[in-house]
């Protein structure tokens, strides 16, 4: 099978001033999109969309030390340095946060037609301020490449890449929305580095993926969940299992997940300015409109007629 091998594309749009590149790629290949979110000095949200019409290779060549936490929310690559001695997997659905330490080249091997990913990246600089005892002296090492971390990415991190990414706020209110969300990704993720492993359970992959059913059968049930020993008899674990691989996997309860995914559900619905506050309480299965009042301002420090009231600046 005949593969196309393309020059990077992260090396021009970091040393561009612009802040979005797109088309780049010859149209028999594929188009591509990526934009550049500059959040502090030295920290970038960076997000890339690929689609390709053939396997493709691109070069990747770098010579800065920078930490990189890449979510991908779709498609799978595979990056390998040029002598194949060190390989990352970027696998749809998973995190990976690496350190690049010194001048490295290698190849990204695209393996699906359609890449959706998100980086945060942040520069030695950067790390210097603010993470030098926790990251940097801790795990950089003579290695050019290192694999710090590699886990499902979390819901809570997706809901959190889901509002940077469609987030209809304007000018200065919008970068700071942005910064906002950003920092809170960054300390959602590197702080899964530091939790306790001393109690985890060892989950064969019939468990995992077990796990991930239970989670998907919990969220499209959303309006009539099953309960925790329903839940079980359908995956086929018992419920000490469940919970507690749940909880090790995407890192909060099966209850608390649900109800995080029901009011953020419920914040999308009163920002599309569809739905009145009774109508979205109801549909996320609230039966009193202040319970639902009470839950979502606990959750997102505003109340929903708040979110009513600003939808003209969205």
């Amino acid at each position: 099978m005949c593969k196309v091998q393309l020059k990077d594309l992260l090396l021009p749009t970091f040393n561009s001033n612009k802040n979005i590149i797109k088309n780049s790629f010859p149209k028999e290949i594929g188009n591509d999109y990526m934009e550049k979110i500059d959040i502090q000095e030295g920290f970038i949200f960076l997000k890339t969309k690929y689609n390709f019409k053939r396997p493709t290779l691109m070069e990747a060549k770098q010579s800065e030390r920078k930490l990189v936490i890449t979510i991908s929310l779709k498609g799978n690559v595979l990056y390998k340095s040029m002598d194949c001695s060190q390989k990352l997997n970027f696998q749809e659905g998973f995190t990976t946060i690496s350190l690049l330490n010194s001048e490295i080249e290698g190849l990204r091997e695209f393996q699906d037609h359609k890449i959706d990913q998100v980086r945060i990246i942040l520069d030695e600089n950067f790390l210097k301020r603010n993470l030098k005892e926790n990251i940097l002296e801790k795990y950089f090492n003579e290695d050019s490449l290192s694999l710090i971390n590699f886990r499902p990415t979390s819901l809570y991190s997706e809901l959190l890449v889901n509002d940077i990414l469609h987030c209809n706020l304007q000018g200065d209110i919008h970068s700071l929305y942005t910064q906002a969300k950003a920092l809170e990704l960054l300390s959602i993720e590197l702080g899964k580095l530091y939790q306790n492993n001393s109690d985890t359970m060892l989950l064969n992959q019939y468990d995992k993926e077990a796990i991930y059913q239970a989670k998907k059968l919990l969220l499209s049930n959303f309006q009539n969940p099953p309960s925790i020993c329903e839940l079980a008899k359908k995956v086929h674990l018992n419920e000490f299992k469940l919970k507690k691989g749940f909880k090790q996997i995407f890192h909060t309860t099966p209850y608390k997940l649900l109800a995080q995914y029901k009011l953020n559900k419920a914040k999308r619905m009163l920002e599309s300015g569809d739905y009145n506050i009774n109508e979205v309480a109801q549909y996320v299965g609230f039966k009193y409109a202040n319970n639902f009042s009470n839950a979502f301002f606990k959750e997102f420090g505003i109340l929903p007629k708040e979110v009513m009231k600003n939808i003209k600046y969205y």
